[in-house]
């Protein structure tokens, strides 16, 4: 009976030896990991938001600088004078040369001339793409009130333009007409992808969009964009050759919400996480979303490989105490 009991109790003791550092080692694994979740996900949030404020403040410079062409455009008596006089020509000679070079030096898409009653007078493409614009009603209300505007807009090819209008006026006041200027998105997206490091894509919802007019503007563009890539919406600019299937699976299922989260997504042997942001136009409305996506492979495996080296060190060490017990139990004959 004695040495039934002493066997018992040495049993019971080693089990508490092993048992204990188990438990603590699984929850410092299981909080590890979470933290790290979280942190990755916070900064993978902080590199989405700063892409997102890179993007708009590339916008925004871009819409101040296209305001300065209009102010230029304004100082010529005699553009003035033929948009006036709604003399198509005479705007065509005066401005041919000059939107050449804003074309080709500034990535300038269009240029447009309309009358006071907001018919098109003159219209400039830079790429052949501009095309009729789905709506443009907002930017000629706010030109005509406030004397400019500026905004996010989409055409029916499914460019998506930063565009600028100002409405001119005489000496009198009297409306003469208006005029917008517009530079596709595209590259500002390129920019913020070369600075940030992060991988963008532009979905625009197909409700927008008519897919003939779309698919013609991807052909005269050379995009390699395609319609049923995803069911409800199209990638209009990205800096990836193509949308990952389970990324795309993740946006189908409105996941990650746009909300400012971020999710890590499984990409055959990489780590993806994905960050999605509404897209808004001209008249605050969401017309698609902006999706941010940062590899965050290394990032995953240093984590694993941290916590497999964690796992390996506590484990010898209670290994190593196991046996040390279990001696000094020996000893002491319990």
């Amino acid at each position: 009976m004695q040495v039934g009991s002493r066997a018992k109790a040495r049993a019971q003791v080693l089990m508490i030896v092993v048992l204990v550092p188990v438990m603590v080692l699984a929850v410092f694994i299981a909080a590890t990991y979470v933290y790290q979740e979280e942190s990755r996900g916070g900064r993978v949030v902080k590199d989405a938001d700063r892409a997102q404020a890179l993007l708009r403040q590339q916008i925004d410079d871009s819409a101040s600088s296209l305001h300065v062409v209009l102010e230029g455009l304004q100082d010529d008596p005699q553009l003035v004078k033929a948009l006036a006089s709604g003399d198509a020509d005479a705007l065509q000679r005066r401005v041919a040369s000059g939107f050449a070079h804003l074309r080709d030096q500034h990535g300038i898409s269009h240029l447009y001339f309309s009358r006071p009653d907001r018919s098109p007078l003159l219209r400039l493409d830079g790429a052949g793409k501009s095309g009729q614009v789905v709506d443009r009603l907002s930017l000629f209300d706010a030109a005509e009130n406030e004397g400019q505007a500026d905004g996010i807009d989409l055409n029916a090819f499914g460019v998506v333009t930063l565009r600028v209008s100002a409405g001119w006026r005489d000496a009198d006041g009297k409306l003469l007409g208006f005029v917008e200027i517009g530079r596709d998105v595209g590259p500002m997206v390129d920019t913020v992808h070369r600075v940030m490091g992060l991988d963008i894509v532009l979905l625009v919802k197909k409700e927008m969009l008519d897919r003939d007019r779309w698919e013609e503007g991807e052909r005269q563009a050379g995009g390699q964009g395609d319609w049923d890539e995803l069911s409800g919406a199209v990638s209009v600019a990205r800096t990836l050759p193509t949308i990952p299937t389970q990324i795309g699976l993740l946006i189908e299922d409105g996941q990650p919400a746009s909300n400012g989260g971020s999710t890590i997504v499984p990409v055959g042997k990489r780590s993806l996480a994905v960050s999605v942001r509404p897209l808004i136009d001209l008249q605050k409305k969401p017309i698609g979303e902006v999706v941010l996506l940062r590899d965050v492979t290394e990032t995953s495996r240093a984590m694993v490989r941290t916590l497999t080296l964690l796992i390996v060190f506590t484990s010898l060490l209670i290994l190593a105490g196991f046996w040390r017990v279990r001696l000094l139990l020996k000893d002491e004959a319990i």
